[in-house]
C-alpha cells in the first residue's frame, strides 16, 4: 500500500536585521546588556571593579583597554553606543574625557550610584599608581635603559591607537555625510592644527543638523511604508 506523500519542511527565510543577525552568528550587544542591567548584573559594585581593572591595566592609555572591556569582553555597548558616549564624554566641560564617559556608562547601566561607582573606579586606586609611578620616574627617569624601554612602548602604544581607531570608526554609519564630517574633522584639527573648540562650534551644529533632517526624513517616509504595507 502506497504511503501519503508528504509535504518537503520549509523553513520560512528570514528577511532584514534578523537574517544578518542569524548569519553572524553574534549576540545583540544592545540586548544583553539591557537583560543584564534588568537582572541585576551590572551594579555600581561591579562597574567600579570593572573601571578599577581597566584603569591599572591602563598600559598605553586607558582608551583602548575601556574600549576592549565593554565591548568585547563584556559586551555591555556596541561599537556604535560606545563612539556616542566617548563623544557625549568629549563635548562635556572639562579634560578627563573618559572620565565623563564613566560617569555616563555608570549611571546608564545603575543609575547615580552606578555613575558614581564608575568614577570611583577610574580615579581612586589608579591615583595612588600614577604618583608611584610618578616617584619612581623621577627618581630613575635619567637612566639611559629607562629611556630606551620608553621609546619602546612608545611605539606599542601607536599600535594600540591605531587598532582602536579603526574599530571606533567601524560604528561610523556608511554614507558620504558621517565620513565627509570625519574627514573636514581630521583635516582641520590633526592636519590644520585648528583650534578643537572653532571647529567644534562649526562641525557640531552642521551634524546636529543634518542628523535632525535625516530623522525629519524617516518620520515622514515611515507612515508611507505603512501604508503601502512595506516594512
Amino acid at each position: 500500500m502506497r504511503e501519503p506523500s508528504q509535504a518537503p519542511h520549509h523553513t520560512p527565510p528570514q528577511s532584514g536585521a534578523g537574517a544578518s543577525a542569524s548569519n553572524a552568528g553574534v549576540p545583540d550587544a544592545a540586548a544583553a546588556a539591557a537583560q543584564a542591567a534588568a537582572d541585576g548584573d551590572i551594579t555600581p559594585r561591579r562597574l567600579y571593579l570593572v573601571y578599577t581593572k581597566v584603569t591599572l591595566l591602563g598600559f598605553g592609555g586607558t582608551f583602548f583597554w575601556i574600549r576592549r572591556e565593554l565591548v568585547d569582553e563584556l559586551k555591555w555597548l556596541t561599537e556604535a553606543e560606545f563612539a556616542e558616549l566617548f563623544a557625549l564624554g568629549q563635548l562635556i566641560p572639562g579634560g578627563a574625557n573618559l572620565f565623563n564617559m564613566s560617569l555616563l556608562v555608570g549611571h546608564r547601566f545603575a543609575g547615580w550610584r552606578g555613575a558614581l561607582a564608575a568614577g570611583a573606579g577610574f580615579v581612586s586606586v589608579p591615583f595612588f599608581v600614577m604618583v608611584g609611578a610618578a616617584l619612581l620616574y623621577l627618581a630613575f627617569g635619567s637612566q639611559p635603559l629607562v629611556n630606551k624601554a620608553l621609546a619602546g612602548m612608545t611605539s606599542v602604544v601607536v599600535g594600540m591607537m591605531i587598532v582602536n581607531a579603526w574599530k571606533v570608526a567601524r560604528a561610523n554609519p556608511r554614507r558620504l555625510q558621517p565620513w565627509l564630517l570625519t574627514v573636514l574633522a581630521f583635516a582641520a584639527i590633526g592636519l590644520a592644527r585648528w583650534p578643537l573648540v572653532s571647529v567644534m562650534v562649526v562641525l557640531a551644529p552642521l551634524a546636529t543638523g543634518l542628523a535632525w533632517r535625516e530623522l525629519a526624513a524617516r518620520g515622514a517616509a515611515a507612515p508611507q511604508r505603512a501604508g503601502t504595507g512595506e516594512r
